[in-house]
């Protein structure tokens, strides 16, 4: 559906996902498919998928406050590692610098996390600031 809507719309198409690796995976997959489906993914997938958040370069920026955050497992960090390897992120140093930041901080986010700040912020303050001013990776 989201490859139907940007091949006929021509709109710029944001991910908004949890700041963890498996949002970033789900992000993956929009952008470049997934295995199971290598076979269709020029189809598929919209190779102009920008991150719009949850960058976790945005938690430390915005302050989120520590108890919104969750330590990463291992299982999260594995993934994360292998989320590195990939070989078509070598095109993406930006998201690269992000999960590296990730491993180094040690722990992941949901979106919903930014609600600790104010219960409106993600809508009245975050997507706003972000789509107008270029926030994206």
């Amino acid at each position: 559906m989201v490859r139907k809507l940007w091949d006929t719309l021509h709109i710029p198409i944001f991910a908004l996902v949890d700041a963890d690796p498996h949002g970033i995976e789900i992000m993956c997959i929009y952008k470049y498919g997934s295995v199971a489906m290598s076979f269709e993914a020029h189809s598929l997938t919209v190779p102009s998928v920008m991150w719009l958040g949850l960058l976790p370069s945005d938690l430390q920026r915005l302050r989120v406050p520590e108890d919104s955050l969750i330590p990463l497992t291992k299982r999260d960090e594995s993934k994360l590692s292998s989320l590195l390897k990939r070989p078509y992120l070598t095109s993406q140093p930006d998201w690269c610098k992000e999960m590296e930041l990730m491993q180094q901080s040690k722990v992941k986010a949901e979106i919903q996390s930014l609600s600790s700040i104010a219960p409106d912020f993600l809508t009245n303050i975050y997507l706003p600031n972000k789509l107008r001013y270029g926030g994206w990776v």
